[in-house]
């Protein structure tokens, strides 16, 4: 369960990205391989949650998926690594998870996550731990030798939990930071905690998927997320606020050579 604070705001400086979705897709590789994803993942930032224009956002987001498959005893098992984010910002989130295809076009996956970061960004402070799990079905809609049209959905819930310091106005809404004039800011501290649930779909073209090759293929996906934030009124949680975002992400599989082994069990 992922635990993350809200707390570090300015009105255009940001701080405190949560991603949405995992991004992984629930289809498994059939053979020991790395899969490289890049592109910008559905979420919001927790420095959001304390403005009026509360909103989600597609993070920056670099990404490695290991398919241990018959390297292990548990064929299915992945581990894995990303960051997100912006600028400083950029949390490290390792990733651990289970992938199995049910029947030839149907795969299911659950994935667990969990990462801490703290950083500063104009007088704004924050430190936050964050943890949580994901579930996705994976659906082939059509298919050819080397193109496949995937649909997926994921609900995923982010537990979020931190501390941080950061200027208001009047009405407790976060604003910018006065740095040349520190003395006339007004500074509070907030803390916050709680689950917040999201849903993904997405919608897939994977290209040149084949079973034999260094090169197991690439995946590009288009997806959309709904759901929940928190919400901060000078310095206290006031509540959720939902939001919808969007990505879009590339994925590349490279690996063992041949996948008849692992198909063979």
């Amino acid at each position: 369960m992922r635990s993350a604070i809200l707390v570090a705001l300015c009105g255009c400086y940001s701080l405190g990205p949560v991603a949405s979705t995992t991004a992984v897709s629930a289809v498994p590789a059939g053979r020991p391989g790395v899969e490289a994803q890049a592109g910008f993942v559905p979420g919001f930032k927790l420095s959001d949650g304390a403005r009026h224009d509360a909103h989600g956002e597609g993070l920056p987001e670099l990404a490695a998926l290991v398919d241990l498959d018959r390297w292990l005893a548990v064929p299915g098992l992945v581990v894995g690594a990303r960051v997100f984010g912006s600028d400083k910002d950029t949390p490290g989130e390792p990733m651990i998870g289970y992938r199995r295809t049910v029947t030839e076009d149907v795969a299911i996956a659950v994935i667990a996550f969990a990462t801490a970061k703290r950083s500063t960004n104009h007088l704004a402070t924050y430190h936050a731990t964050q943890g949580g799990a994901e579930a996705a079905v994976d659906g082939r809609l059509v298919s050819s030798r080397w193109l496949a049209l995937h649909a997926q959905g994921a609900v995923s819930t982010t537990a979020l939990s931190g501390t941080g310091t950061y200027c208001v106005d009047g009405s407790g809404i976060a604003v910018d930071c006065d740095i040349n004039n520190p003395s006339s800011n007004t500074m509070v501290d907030g803390k916050i905690s709680g689950l917040y649930p999201a849903a993904t779909a997405t919608l897939a073209l994977d290209i040149a998927r084949r079973p034999e090759g260094v090169f197991h293929g690439a995946r590009i996906a288009a997806l959309g997320t709904a759901g929940m934030m928190p919400f901060l009124t000078d310095g206290r949680r006031d509540g959720t606020r939902a939001y919808a975002t969007i990505g879009l992400t590339l994925t590349l599989g490279f690996g063992a050579a041949d996948g008849s082994a692992a198909a063979a069990r």
